[in-house]
């Protein structure tokens, strides 16, 4: 799994002169051409295209060839394959994703980390509870991925009813028993979640079970916990764990695009009334050299070429030519959108993809926005 420290250290590699090779594979086991390790040859014709597209640099030989070394001794066990060379470091690393991000390799300054910053932006930290008066489990889930925390039984009382006019009073004893047993089974739910959030911070919070507990958790939880809750869901307490993703996988996916409407919508609402907005890769990429930017928003499948001068850094929306600021020469950059997000994240910004009608939103407007600091 992805940590944020381990994302923290790969994106210090920007700041590295040396160039770092960075490769996604396609490692899936459920598609018949990635058994028998076809995966190799992906990563083969990966790389040779690589090679193809920079001829002149002998830097990348001795990168993808330590590289391929790395994937033929990979044992798969997730969806994609991360692997980073970097030589002047001497990295050598591969991290394995549940989540599948598109095949590529990519041969430039700092590892490649756009799929995977979209990604951490898509799937916040999720706990989950999932419960019924007796039994309540615990999970987590970030990245694609689920984690089991805690399995909780509780010696509740059964609700019976009498059949006897006579026994009313016994009755009543039954139902005060059992009301009290549930109520004494979601405070020690409650102290779990609180222990899970100390253990595994999250972000957000799902209740799912029967409608009955449910309704009593989220009753008596906690300000602070009730701040965190997303939705409730009905769903057997006996689910399988892949059953409690799929489900909560759809409650962050509902969440997220309503979310990135509100934003656009507040974006394009500032752009209108005169505010601290702007839209365009031209103004937007000045707005990033000034350091004015407060939080980049661009569609999830934006693409553009820009330029980054050799001499001072400074970024264009031209793809050469000489620099407005020094007058060195601005060499062409692919993905513009990567340097743009690098630079926001530099100083203390914001980066947020979107994706569905908010995309198609700030499509309207160039696929790319931000608010500024001033």
């Amino acid at each position: 799994m992805l940590g944020r420290g381990v994302l923290s250290r790969l994106h210090c590699l920007t700041q590295e002169e040396a160039y770092t090779l960075t490769l996604y594979l396609d490692i899936d086991q459920n598609k018949q051409s990635n058994r028998n390790r076809g995966y190799v040859v992906q990563a083969e014709a990966l790389l040779k295209d690589l090679k193809e597209r920079h001829p002149k640099d002998r830097g990348l030989v001795a990168p993808a060839k330590q590289a391929l070394e790395l994937v033929e001794s990979l044992e798969p066990q997730a969806k994609t394959a991360l692997i980073v060379v970097h030589p002047a470091r001497g990295m050598r690393e591969v991290h394995q994703v549940r989540l599948p991000f598109a095949a590529g390799a990519h041969w430039r300054r700092g590892a490649y980390l756009r799929p995977i910053v979209e990604a951490m932006d898509e799937y916040e930290r999720f706990a989950v509870v999932l419960t019924d008066t007796k039994r309540a489990r615990l999970f987590t889930v970030y990245l694609g991925d689920i984690t089991e925390h805690e399995d909780l039984l509780s010696d509740t009382s059964q609700r019976t009813r009498s059949l006897g006019t006579d026994q009313w009073r016994a009755q009543k004893r039954r139902d005060r028993r059992h009301h009290e047993d549930v109520a004494s089974h979601v405070k020690r739910t409650i102290d779990a979640l609180h222990d899970l959030a100390l253990r595994a911070p999250f972000d957000r919070l799902v209740m799912a079970g029967t409608p009955k507990a449910v309704a009593q958790l989220e009753r008596l939880l906690p300000r602070r916990l009730k701040g965190k809750l997303v939705d409730t869901v009905s769903v057997p307490v006996s689910a399988t764990a892949p059953q409690v993703l799929a489900k909560t996988l759809d409650v962050q996916k509902r969440m997220e695009r309503k979310q990135e409407k509100a934003m656009i919508e507040g974006l394009l609402a500032e752009l209108h009334e005169g505010g601290k907005a702007l839209t365009g890769l031209d103004a937007l990429v000045a707005a990033v050299n000034q350091g004015r930017v407060w939080k980049l928003f661009y569609g999830k499948n934006f693409a553009a070429e820009g330029g980054e001068c050799r001499s001072c850094g400074e970024l264009a929306a031209a793809t050469g030519g000489a620099c407005s600021t020094c007058g060195g020469k601005v060499q062409r950059v692919g993905q513009i959108v990567d340097r743009l997000s690098q630079r926001v994240l530099d100083t203390g910004g914001n980066v947020e993809v979107v994706d569905g009608p908010a995309a198609t939103l700030l499509a309207r407007h160039g696929s790319l926005g931000a608010l500024l600091r001033y």
